[in-house]
């Protein structure tokens, strides 16, 4: 059986230790501290905190995913539903769930893929930032001195697509702050936008929690958590293989579970991982993902491709520099700069300090090798 898992959370043995981390999360939880925890994309910071609670053992969560939120409306739902589907359901939550918010007619029913229960609620009522204070207001019901509870909104930074944002923050911000004996955890993967709401004096939500920065995992415990894995299952895997697939990764931690899950499917009990296994398990994953990289093309300008496609090719620092410009063939740095806003518009690309990076780091490996 496959040992590597990425795009999940994962918990417990598959859980790569991060001892420091999960010890300054713990102790924020078990102080009711508000946290707001920032690191890029696929790094671990979900997984992060839910080790944490796994631990904690003793408190519920209510896990909001906020990615994607374009309304208060959707935001608020997404909260309510986020309540019903909590794993430690109670009768009086219920009753008092259906009660405040009757009018959404929330309805259950068993998704025939997963065969978990799901939940849905009337998409033509609209809810308000208005609406935001009661279902906040109801998770401070639900707790209680038995049964602590943990908020979780995950990809926070998307509440600044919201039309209204404002407003929706400082609701949020309103209700939030009076709610002392619950640890609010917000966790961004864009760094900028995290620090908009959390350190721009502007900000409703100015110094409301405190940063726990989740960066790449020490790379020699890694190693060997991944060399361990690969002898478990009968595999040998040497150091600067490791390193290639490190570098290629973009040291990413889900990114690099995925290349070794990639390089396992292609290998046998018994196999050496050698130089010559890394471009075959790269094949495997533009099989997989290939489609996607494609539609991400059709949606962008031939200046925006040359744009894209000179990052994987130069790297994404000095944009625009004369000898990027002169190397990709586009003489106006203020294009660049306009192709580059659309990119990370689309989450194709993303900024860190003064970096361009791909979302994806095999979508740069797939240009390379297409050598468009």
């Amino acid at each position: 059986m496959d040992p590597f898992k990425f795009g999940q959370v994962v918990s417990g043995s598959d859980f790569c230790p991060r001892p420091e981390l999960t010890q300054t999360v713990m102790g924020y939880i078990n102080q009711g501290q508000n946290m707001y925890v920032q690191g890029e994309r696929r790094i671990g910071k979900t997984s992060l905190i839910f080790e944490a609670c796994r631990r904690l053992k003793k408190y519920r969560i209510v896990y909001v995913d906020l990615f994607g939120v374009k309304s208060s409306d959707i935001l608020a739902k997404r909260i309510v539903k986020a309540i019903i589907s909590m794993e430690q359901k109670e009768n009086g939550v219920f009753t008092k769930m259906f009660k405040t918010f009757s009018y959404l007619r929330p309805s259950f029913s068993i998704d025939p893929i997963t065969g978990l229960p799901s939940v849905s609620l009337d998409a033509t009522v609209r809810m308000t930032p208005d609406d935001i204070e009661t279902v906040l207001d109801l998770i401070a019901a639900i707790k209680t001195a038995k049964k602590p509870v943990i908020v979780i909104f995950d990809e926070f930074q998307d509440v600044l697509s919201i039309k209204d944002s404002d407003e929706t923050l400082a609701m949020m911000r309103s209700k939030i702050q009076f709610q002392s004996d619950i640890a609010y955890i917000f966790a961004g993967s864009l760094r900028n936008k995290m620090d908009e709401i959390f350190i721009d004096p502007d900000s409703p939500f100015f110094k409301s929690a405190v940063l726990v920065a989740v960066g790449p995992l020490a790379k020699t415990e890694f190693k060997g958590y991944i060399i361990k894995r690969f002898r478990n299952g009968g595999r040998r895997i040497k150091d600067d293989i490791l390193d290639r697939i490190f570098e290629i990764a973009g040291n990413i931690a889900g990114d690099i579970q995925q290349f070794c899950s990639a390089l396992w499917t292609i290998s046998s009990t018994g196999d050496s991982i050698e130089q010559d296994n890394i471009p075959k398990a790269l094949e495997l994953i533009f099989a997989r993902e290939s489609k996607v990289y494609e539609a991400d093309i059709d949606t962008i300008s031939e200046q925006q491709f040359i744009c894209l496609n000179g990052i994987a090719g130069y790297g994404g620092k000095e944009l625009t520099s004369s000898r990027f410009l002169m190397n990709i063939g586009i003489p106006s740095s203020a294009s660049v700069l306009k192709a580059l806003e659309r990119l990370i518009k689309l989450r194709i690309i993303f900024k860190s300090g003064n970096e361009y990076k791909f979302t994806n780091p095999f979508f740069r490996a797939w240009l390379l090798y297409k050598n468009f």
